[in-house]
Protein backbone atom coordinates (compact mmCIF):
# COMPACT_ATOMS: atom_id res chain seq x y z
CA UNK A 1 0.00 0.00 0.00
CA UNK A 2 1.49 3.32 -0.96
CA UNK A 3 1.97 6.02 1.62
CA UNK A 4 0.02 9.22 1.30
CA UNK A 5 1.72 12.53 1.77
CA UNK A 6 1.16 14.20 5.12
CA UNK A 7 -1.09 16.75 3.37
CA UNK A 8 -3.67 14.08 2.52
CA UNK A 9 -3.59 12.00 5.71
CA UNK A 10 -6.79 11.97 7.74
CA UNK A 11 -7.29 11.07 11.43
CA UNK A 12 -8.65 7.66 10.43
CA UNK A 13 -5.33 6.89 8.70
CA UNK A 14 -3.80 6.41 12.17
CA UNK A 15 -4.41 3.81 14.88
CA UNK A 16 -3.37 4.25 18.49
CA UNK A 17 -0.42 2.26 19.77
CA UNK A 18 -2.02 2.55 23.21
CA UNK A 19 -5.23 0.93 21.92
CA UNK A 20 -3.20 -2.05 20.71
CA UNK A 21 -1.42 -2.33 24.06
CA UNK A 22 -4.66 -2.14 26.06
CA UNK A 23 -6.31 -4.70 23.78
CA UNK A 24 -3.35 -7.02 24.27
CA UNK A 25 -3.65 -6.72 28.06
CA UNK A 26 -7.41 -7.33 28.02
CA UNK A 27 -7.21 -10.39 25.76
CA UNK A 28 -4.00 -12.12 26.83
CA UNK A 29 -5.64 -14.39 29.43
CA UNK A 30 -8.80 -15.45 27.60
CA UNK A 31 -7.66 -15.13 23.98
CA UNK A 32 -3.94 -15.88 23.85
CA UNK A 33 -3.92 -16.35 20.06
CA UNK A 34 -5.34 -12.90 19.44
CA UNK A 35 -3.09 -11.42 22.11
CA UNK A 36 -0.05 -12.94 20.41
CA UNK A 37 -1.08 -11.48 17.05
CA UNK A 38 -1.42 -8.05 18.67
CA UNK A 39 1.91 -8.44 20.46
CA UNK A 40 3.59 -9.33 17.16
CA UNK A 41 2.06 -6.24 15.56
CA UNK A 42 3.30 -4.06 18.42
CA UNK A 43 6.81 -5.43 18.10
CA UNK A 44 7.03 -5.14 14.29
CA UNK A 45 5.47 -1.76 13.55
CA UNK A 46 7.17 1.58 14.02
CA UNK A 47 5.27 4.59 15.33
CA UNK A 48 4.41 7.33 12.86
CA UNK A 49 6.91 10.21 13.05
CA UNK A 50 5.48 13.04 15.14
CA UNK A 51 5.87 15.54 12.28
CA UNK A 52 3.51 13.42 10.15
CA UNK A 53 0.75 13.63 12.75
CA UNK A 54 0.46 17.43 12.45
CA UNK A 55 -0.53 17.70 16.12
CA UNK A 56 -3.83 15.91 15.53
CA UNK A 57 -3.07 13.04 17.91
CA UNK A 58 -1.50 12.55 21.29
CA UNK A 59 0.57 9.51 22.08
CA UNK A 60 2.20 7.12 19.68
CA UNK A 61 0.23 6.32 16.56
CA UNK A 62 0.62 3.69 13.87
CA UNK A 63 -0.48 3.84 10.26
CA UNK A 64 -3.88 2.16 9.98
CA UNK A 65 -2.78 0.44 6.78
CA UNK A 66 0.18 -1.12 8.60
CA UNK A 67 -2.05 -2.41 11.40
CA UNK A 68 -4.43 -3.88 8.82
CA UNK A 69 -1.58 -5.50 6.87
CA UNK A 70 -0.14 -6.97 10.06
CA UNK A 71 -3.35 -8.32 11.57
CA UNK A 72 -5.66 -8.99 8.57
CA UNK A 73 -9.35 -8.20 8.40
CA UNK A 74 -10.28 -11.63 9.76
CA UNK A 75 -8.18 -11.19 12.91
CA UNK A 76 -9.47 -7.65 13.43
CA UNK A 77 -13.02 -8.98 13.27
CA UNK A 78 -12.15 -11.56 15.92
CA UNK A 79 -10.68 -8.82 18.11
CA UNK A 80 -13.88 -6.76 17.85
CA UNK A 81 -15.90 -9.86 18.73
CA UNK A 82 -13.69 -10.75 21.71
CA UNK A 83 -13.83 -7.21 23.10
CA UNK A 84 -17.60 -7.11 22.62
CA UNK A 85 -17.95 -10.40 24.51
CA UNK A 86 -15.76 -9.02 27.27
CA UNK A 87 -17.98 -5.93 27.49
CA UNK A 88 -21.19 -7.95 27.51
CA UNK A 89 -19.85 -10.14 30.31
CA UNK A 90 -18.79 -7.08 32.31
CA UNK A 91 -22.28 -5.58 31.95
CA UNK A 92 -23.98 -8.78 33.09
CA UNK A 93 -21.62 -9.38 35.99
CA UNK A 94 -21.25 -5.70 36.93
CA UNK A 95 -17.52 -6.39 37.10
CA UNK A 96 -16.22 -3.10 35.70
CA UNK A 97 -16.36 0.34 37.23
CA UNK A 98 -18.23 2.79 34.98
CA UNK A 99 -15.00 4.60 34.02
CA UNK A 100 -13.40 1.33 32.90
CA UNK A 101 -16.55 0.34 31.06
CA UNK A 102 -16.42 3.68 29.25
CA UNK A 103 -12.79 3.01 28.26
CA UNK A 104 -13.77 -0.42 26.97
CA UNK A 105 -16.55 1.14 24.88
CA UNK A 106 -14.05 3.61 23.41
CA UNK A 107 -11.62 0.79 22.68
CA UNK A 108 -14.31 -1.19 20.87
CA UNK A 109 -15.19 1.97 18.95
CA UNK A 110 -11.54 2.38 17.91
CA UNK A 111 -11.54 -1.14 16.50
CA UNK A 112 -14.89 -0.61 14.77
CA UNK A 113 -13.48 2.54 13.14
CA UNK A 114 -10.52 0.46 11.96
CA UNK A 115 -13.00 -2.03 10.47
CA UNK A 116 -14.81 0.81 8.69
CA UNK A 117 -11.46 2.05 7.33
CA UNK A 118 -10.78 -1.45 5.98
CA UNK A 119 -14.17 -1.56 4.28
CA UNK A 120 -13.62 1.85 2.69
CA UNK A 121 -10.12 1.04 1.47
CA UNK A 122 -10.55 -2.54 0.30
CA UNK A 123 -13.92 -2.43 -1.43
CA UNK A 124 -13.52 -3.07 -5.13
CA UNK A 125 -15.18 -0.84 -7.65
CA UNK A 126 -18.61 -2.43 -8.05
CA UNK A 127 -19.14 -0.77 -11.42
CA UNK A 128 -16.46 -3.06 -12.86
CA UNK A 129 -18.82 -6.00 -12.35
CA UNK A 130 -21.86 -4.37 -13.92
Amino acid sequence: MSRQTSDTLLPEDFFSHQALELTYRLLRNNNPGLATAIQNTLSHLNPVPYETLQGAHTGEMLFTADVYNSLSAHTIGKIVSALTTLGERALIEHSLHSANLSRLRQLIDDWVQLTEWILQHTTTDRSAYQ
